[in-house]
């Protein structure tokens, strides 16, 4: 559950950070400001779905409900939306809320279910290739191969990144399995699921939805070859330390990858605390063959606009954890350090090589 007061905090602050996004900016206006003049039936309805939902990061609530509200559109032609999202073949150029106000008087029961219990998965290519160099350093240096698990994996096109893209001196062989967890597992080839990844997306954000969907027909290319490459089990984020035990043993030289991305940071402190407690314990029979990988928001920042990319792995027997790198994308700020990066990274022994010169 989520308190009106709080919603439109959130909503505002949304607002602030959305001047490149016009239909984005102005759905959140209208939405805050129909809130401010009182109760709309929508709202009575929304918080009804919400009521047993619990939303830590202040992007969680509003982001739902604006990927709803883009499904909807996306789902139907005649959705008063669609001449206003180019994700729907409409333009940018008007203001959106005489389509929002005339929508959200009647919204379809599929609304309010994708309020009640859908989860955002949102696929950016950028993100997703800040894993394979960290795998590569880590397991391929000393030739381990490696189980891969992702949480909350959605359609599990995270996992493919060395496939999709192009990762110099990638050793993509040394991937004995892709294993993706999530509470609502996807299927790139089914049509609902793959509009609903499409509904993550702001709908103005065309280019990243256009690589979206270019990256979603290599993927099916590359299920057609191996129909097993990515497997993806129905298992909830803070079940997944009971997954791996149960799941995936240790054995001889195989390693172990996890990684996450928005995923811990949508956990409240103390299921986040219970859940590394478990995930450590997890860890801990693999030594010195597992890393963890999460890329998620700062904790404690009320309106954070910083990621971390936060490694974790077993140093004589005891967990080991470094903040690799920071990234604010308000301020368009990168924070890195190169050396400790590699440090933490590398096996004993191993020289840190000299850092490529710019091109």
């Amino acid at each position: 559950m989520i308190e009106k007061s709080v919603f439109i905090q959130q909503l505002e602050r949304a607002e602030q950070g959305a001047s490149l996004l016009p239909v984005t900016r102005g759905m959140l206006n209208c939405l805050h400001s129909e809130l401010k003049k009182g109760d709309p039936p929508w709202w009575k309805h929304t918080a009804k779905a919400w009521e047993k939902r619990e939303f830590v990061h202040w992007a969680e609530a509003w982001g739902i409900f604006l990927s709803a509200v883009h499904y909807e559109a996306l789902s139907d032609a005649q959705n008063p939306l669609v001449p206003f999202f180019p994700s729907c073949g409409g333009t940018a150029e008007a203001d959106p809320s005489t389509g929002l106000l005339q929508f959200l008087k009647d919204p379809p029961q599929s609304f309010f279910e994708n309020l009640k219990k859908a989860e955002r998965r949102v696929y950016l290519s950028t993100r997703n290739l800040l894993w394979p160099p960290l795998a590569q350093l880590f397991f391929q240096t000393v030739g381990f191969p490696y189980y891969m698990v992702e949480v909350n994996a959605g359609a599990g096109l995270n996992m493919a990144t060395d496939l999709l893209r192009e990762v110099k001196g990638f050793n993509s062989d040394l991937i004995e399995a892709r294993i993706g967890l999530d509470v609502q597992p996807m299927d790139i080839h089914d049509i609902n699921h793959r509009r609903w990844l499409t509904a993550s997306f702001l709908p103005e954000q065309m280019a990243a939805i256009d690589e979206f969907d270019e990256d979603s027909e290599k993927f099916i290319d590359l299920l057609s070859e191996d129909s097993e490459l990515v497997q993806i089990f129905p298992c909830r984020a803070d079940s997944a330390p009971e997954f791996l035990a149960k799941n995936i043993p240790v054995e001889g030289d195989m390693g172990l990858f996890i990684f996450n991305t928005a995923t811990t940071g949508r956990m409240n402190d103390a299921t986040y605390a219970d859940y590394q407690k478990k995930m450590f314990e997890v860890m801990k029979p693999w030594k010195d063959r597992v890393l963890w990988v999460e890329i998620e928001s700062v904790r404690g920042e009320m309106f954070s606009t910083t990621f971390e990319l936060r490694a974790w792995k077993i140093d004589n027997d005891k967990p080991a954890g470094r903040v690799l790198a920071r990234f604010d994308f308000a301020a368009r700020k990168t924070d890195y350090n190169r050396e400790a990066a590699l440090q933490f990274l590398l096996p004993p022994g191993v020289p840190i090589p000299p850092e490529p010169k710019k091109k």
